[in-house]
């Protein structure tokens, strides 16, 4: 009689403990995979600038400024980068949501989208109004690319990480961002 009490008291011991920490860990696995899917984010976003900057440090643009130059040549280099990024499946990204860039730095920094700078110094008109990429290595010539992307989280609670997560109608998502700065060179004798 002792061992069957025994046994019962046992069992419901077990049920119960098991019951306190099965929450704790379903979290932790939640976590991990949220963490996971952030960091892949993370990575497959810092390809896509790279890919799209070694692109653009390639292409010509007249005139070589930001000022000018923004609504046509960012307008290509948004849909370069919106080209890689739907190659490159990176989470959370639709085809055709970056068509549009705005100028390098945008402070406060989009949610979403392409930033883009060619910082070309204004004092030399001569410089101010060449082709890029220069004709010749004399003078440095560089072009900045930042990409913002929202990643969807799927775990309750992340959204609240300051000036990191968001919640709106889509849902909640944490806001990610990549910098490249390539150095443009001149175009190959022909």
């Amino acid at each position: 009689m002792r061992i069957r009490a025994r046994r019962r008291r046992s069992s419901g011991q077990g049920l119960v403990e098991f019951a306190l920490v099965f929450p704790l860990l379903i979290g932790m696995v939640g976590a991990i995979i949220q963490f996971g899917v952030i960091f892949w984010a993370q990575n497959t976003l810092t390809q896509v600038v790279r890919d799209t900057g070694r692109w653009e440090a390639s292409q010509q643009t007249k005139p070589c400024n930001s000022v000018v130059a923004v609504p046509t040549a960012a307008t290509a280099v948004a849909l370069r980068a919106d080209s890689i990024a739907s190659s490159a499946n990176l989470i959370g990204y639709t085809a055709g949501q970056w068509t549009a860039a705005t100028t390098y730095p945008t402070v406060p920094r989009p949610t979403e989208g392409v930033e883009v700078a060619w910082p070309i110094p204004t004092h030399d008109p001569v410089l101010f109004a060449e082709d890029c990429p220069p004709s010749s290595n004399a003078t440095a010539w560089f072009v900045t690319i930042r990409l913002n992307h929202m990643v969807p989280i799927f775990l309750p609670g992340l959204q609240y990480l300051p000036g990191l997560g968001t919640c709106d109608s889509n849902g909640c998502s944490i806001s990610l961002s990549a910098t490249t700065t390539f150095r443009m060179e001149p175009a190959p004798a022909r």
